[in-house]
């Protein structure tokens, strides 16, 4: 889940993770915030507001320090482009353009700790401070194509406000969105994504959770496919992969939840160590999730599944998967 950004809007790239000052207070400068996942050997800043140009470098900047880097504060200019090249210990290179909007005066907050899609009504809900009356959204497909650009009118707040996925919700990876009141605006970016990674089951031992040798091959399959996942969404939205264990109603419902989440467990720790390098989480299901409803005790081999889903947020209402306290691998 997105935590609670109340004076800082934050968007992900793969490796960097950037936020920044949307309303700089009293005599605050207004500033970039930029936290690398993984060790940097040496990052370059630049930023330009104003037709002014700041850089700036920092080395040796361990996985998950917050660097600020800050401009000159000018009421007159609400908007920066800022550029960052970051070299990791790996020998490897990030670039990312971060445009930057801010305001000196902005009553109105966006509060996404509770945040949330809903793909069969075609919203997504976030929590504002002031009542608002439009939104003005984008929504990116892969490779950050723009799929739809527009300004509709939005009525809620304070509390909760519901914004409209514009465009095909099954293509929509990520959503900018300004919401204004008569007086005041704020910006939040949020990713609906959300992707079935269909897959050949492993089959696994009555009552066992062991891998069997012979059905690693349905392993490796489903890691080629997470990585060509990766490839193609990674660069916009941090990429998350949750895996949902089922039975069927053979045994009782408790053993076959306990199963099932042993099971999510062990083929989490499989593609954690054979190089899926992105977070993983699971849970059981048991005998709650039927793809096949049936009575109590029916062998029907459907409801023996795991299910891959990836998304930059837990499944969603309208995913088909319950919302439940997911395990980090």
């Amino acid at each position: 889940m997105l935590l609670a950004l109340l004076s800082l809007i934050t968007a992900f790239a793969q490796d960097l993770a950037f936020g920044y000052t949307p309303a700089p207070k009293g005599n605050e400068n207004p500033a970039l915030l930029v936290t690398p996942g993984r060790a940097v050997d040496e990052m370059f800043v630049e930023i330009t507001a104003g037709g002014k140009t700041v850089t700036f470098t920092r080395k040796d900047v361990p996985a998950g320090m917050q660097l600020r880097f800050e401009w000159p504060r000018d009421t007159k200019v609400t908007h920066a482009e800022a550029f960052v090249r970051a070299r990791f210990e790996a020998g490897d290179v990030s670039e990312q353009a971060v445009p930057i909007d801010y305001s000196y005066e902005l009553p109105l907050k966006v509060d996404l700790s509770k945040a949330r899609a809903d793909l069969e009504r075609r919203v997504v809900i976030v929590n504002v401070t002031a009542a608002v009356n439009e939104a003005e959204i984008t929504s990116y497909g892969a490779r950050k194509v723009v799929l739809d650009q527009t300004t509709v009118p939005v009525k809620g707040g304070p509390g909760e406000v519901e914004v409209p996925i514009v465009g095909d919700p099954s293509e929509v990876v990520l959503m900018e969105v300004k919401l204004k009141t008569n007086t005041a605006w704020a910006g939040f970016s949020y990713s609906p994504w959300f992707l079935n990674i269909p897959h050949e089951d492993v089959l696994f031992d009555s009552d066992s959770a062991a891998i069997p040798p012979s059905e690693v091959w349905k392993l490796q399959a489903t890691l080629t496919q997470l990585q060509e996942v990766v490839e193609k969404y990674g660069g916009m939205v941090p990429v998350k992969l949750y895996i949902a264990g089922c039975t069927d109603t053979v045994g009782d419902s408790e053993h076959n939840r306990d199963l099932s989440n042993r099971r999510a467990q062990a083929i989490a720790g499989w593609l954690k160590s054979n190089g899926f390098s992105y977070p993983i989480y699971y849970h059981g299901f048991g005998e709650s999730l039927l793809a096949v409803p049936t009575g109590d005790g029916v062998d029907q081999a459907a409801n023996r599944r795991v299910l891959y889903m990836v998304g930059a947020n837990p499944p969603p209402p309208g995913s088909g998967v319950p919302s439940v306290s997911w395990k980090g691998q």
